[in-house]
């Protein structure tokens, strides 16, 4: 069975996403495939964790390899860094973040280039090749972008009040909502943004109350001081974390400015999103396996 190995030239470029998306298209076609995560790189024993729990995927490490054998009955989607990625005979994808790279890394025989996060603008005047490698685009997506809770605990360096539903531990935030002043207009306010973190102040029980029954998929609590006990048996009961910052609103949203700019790869909902954009594109073509 051949072996897909996916790279970039820095860390953050999408790579993780790629390979698994790569990965489920072949599984979902009833191919059999694992995904392995090359050692090298901080980010590599939490990808190779990620590609342990895909279910589609069964077999993955959950541990970084110090090498990719080839396999007669699996289809093999390795997560290389550069220079890890020349895997004799494999398909190699080529992983850049937001502009379509100059030239291609010597001595890698790329099938094709990805190009992520590139702004909505630029993608119809993306080059259809790269040193005649088809190039495909994957353009600046909310969803792709979306942070996790544990992210934004550690950017906040917040107190986990609650943990959470386990089960929904890898679960994505797609928008930042301030709590509105009013309760009155919250749960409206609250209703328009799926996929959400509501960051109101400690002692707002109403609006704590308000943005529950939307369903967000983190309470972030401003002020640094304990909320009523009311929140955290609502929070409870519903499976909802609550973080609680130590600073005020305006410095917590400051500080949450840039949570959307380095976000890993992870849970369903950022897998099914990069599936449905290669889905279609040349990159299936390209591979031709």
């Amino acid at each position: 069975m051949p072996t897909v190995v996916v790279t970039s030239a820095s860390p953050g470029e999408g790579k993780s996403g790629v390979a698994a998306a790569i990965a489920r298209h072949y599984a979902y076609a009833g191919q059999a495939v694992r995904l392995v995560r090359l050692a090298g790189g901080a980010n590599s024993a939490a990808d190779a964790a990620f590609f342990a729990s895909l279910a589609f995927a069964p077999g993955s490490g959950a541990e970084p390899a110090e090498a990719a054998a080839a396999s007669d009955d699996l289809l093999t989607v390795v997560e290389a860094d550069l220079a890890e990625a020349a895997i004799p005979g494999a398909n190699v994808v080529f992983v850049a973040r937001g502009a379509v790279p100059a030239t291609l890394p010597a001595g890698l025989d790329v099938s094709a280039v990805v190009v992520t996060a590139l702004a909505a603008a630029r993608v119809a005047k993306l080059p259809a090749d790269v040193a005649g490698k088809p190039v495909v685009a994957v353009a600046e997506d909310r969803t792709l972008a979306g942070f996790s809770v544990p992210e934004a605990q550690a950017l906040l360096n917040a107190d986990v009040l609650v943990e959470g539903d386990p089960a929904l531990a890898g679960a994505t935030c797609d928008h930042l909502v301030i709590a509105p002043i009013a309760s009155d207009a919250s749960q409206p306010h609250f209703r328009r943004f799926p996929a959400k973190a509501v960051v109101v102040r400690f002692d707002k029980t109403d609006q704590h109350l308000a943005a529950m029954r939307a369903d967000p998929a983190c309470l972030i609590l401003t002020g640094g001081r304990r909320p009523s006990d009311y929140l955290f048996d609502s929070a409870t009961a519903n499976g909802i974390p609550v973080l609680l910052s130590r600073t005020d609103t305006e410095n917590t949203v400051i500080a949450l400015e840039g949570v959307f700019d380095h976000t890993r790869f992870q849970g369903e909902r950022k897998l099914d999103r990069m599936a449905s954009l290669l889905d279609g594109s040349s990159l299936y073509e390209a591979l031709a396996l």
